[in-house]
């Protein structure tokens, strides 16, 4: 069947596992925009709570609900791109929420600068406070190879003592359907790539012509115990190696593997002083001595020692010394160390 493409329509499309305790303010956040030009596809991917008669429940004719097995959050996007039939796109986490306006926001800086992808900030939600993150760059627009050396650069990470990273993550940006349709642009499963969203950034950035910069930060993303990005995950350094691979591989092809190796690298680095951290956390549950194995195992990575070599530390006096310990293999400090940061909550 041919989809019947409506111009200035947005489809949003919202994955959906299990999220009983946030569907409501997710769905009821994109339903009250005031942009209403909206097709909203809810995809139920096979929950086992109530989720799914909820998406059912919704009395609002611009949604639509697709029921589907189990896959993950990145193949259920696909089967969303697949049935969408507005000119550009908005992906939403069902477990987060948009302030009522969020969506015009991108939508006018868009048209304004005649841009095909409009990107914003956001704010991170805790039980305690809310952090804003306003895009560094608002207001600039930027064409052809400036998107893939000033934008997608600036996606792989941190690095140096100025913090000019761009947010990775998909949920903040109106995409224009045309690029990803016409370059059969997908998401990887979760369980391929532990970060799904930056593999469709590095097929999807190098395709766009003319990118905007807003200054809205009305994406709410909320940082819910059990979450993807927050729950223990053992394998968590060993897909992160994977996904480092891939980008190099990726950024290789694209001819800035150079321009984007430190932050590459950086984030590579990051990931094992942090997984390392959560084998300490969680010694309780997985035993002692299984989490200083583990911890030992990711010490022992041959692709984090050829990451330490060729990585210009620039990092913190915090984060130097945690990695000299990672490099000597000083496990007894290295297990203090992460002992009080998790006893403190630092």
């Amino acid at each position: 069947m041919v989809l019947k493409i409506e111009k200035d329509k947005i489809s949003v499309i919202v994955p959906v596992y299990n999220v009983e305790k946030y569907l409501n303010r997710c769905v009821e956040s994109i339903i009250n925009q005031t942009y209403k030009n909206l097709e909203i596809i809810l995809i139920d991917d096979g929950s086992t709570d109530s989720s799914g008669q909820m998406c059912d429940a919704y009395e609002d004719n611009r949604i639509v609900v697709i029921h589907k097995e189990n896959e993950g959050l990145g193949l259920s996007r696909n089967v969303g791109i697949s049935k969408v039939t507005g000119e550009y796109i908005l992906f939403v986490d069902s477990d987060d929420y948009l302030d009522e306006d969020m969506i015009e926001n991108l939508y006018t800086d868009m048209k304004e600068n005649n841009a095909d992808t409009c990107i914003g900030g956001y704010k991170r939600v805790y039980t305690d406070r809310v952090e804003e993150y306003k895009n560094i760059y608002a207001g600039q627009v930027f064409y052809d190879e400036e998107i893939i050396s000033n934008v997608l650069v600036k996606m792989f990470g941190k690095y140096g003592k100025i913090d000019d990273h761009i947010e990775m993550s998909v949920w903040k940006v109106l995409f224009s359907r045309d690029i990803i349709i016409n370059n059969n642009i997908k998401f990887p499963s979760e369980k391929e790539f532990i970060s799904e969203d930056i593999i469709f950034d590095t097929a999807y950035y190098p395709k766009s012509k003319r990118l905007c910069i807003s200054g809205d930060i009305g994406y709410n993303y909320c940082d819910n115990f059990g979450s993807l990005t927050t729950k223990y995950n053992p394998r968590r350094f060993e897909l992160q190696e994977k996904l480092f691979l891939e980008l190099k591989k990726r950024t290789n092809k694209l001819g800035i593997y150079e321009l984007s190796k430190q932050r590459m690298l950086s984030t590579l680095i990051a990931i094992a002083r942090y997984s390392i951290k959560l084998e300490q956390k969680y010694a309780d549950v997985n035993g002692v001595r299984t989490s200083k194995k583990n911890m030992r195992k990711i010490c022992s990575s041959s692709i984090l020692k050829e990451a330490f070599r060729e990585y210009q530390d620039n990092d913190n006096i915090k984060s130097k010394i945690i990695n000299f310990t990672i490099k000597n293999r000083l496990y007894n400090l290295l297990w203090l160390i992460m002992t009080i940061k998790n006893r403190f909550n630092i």
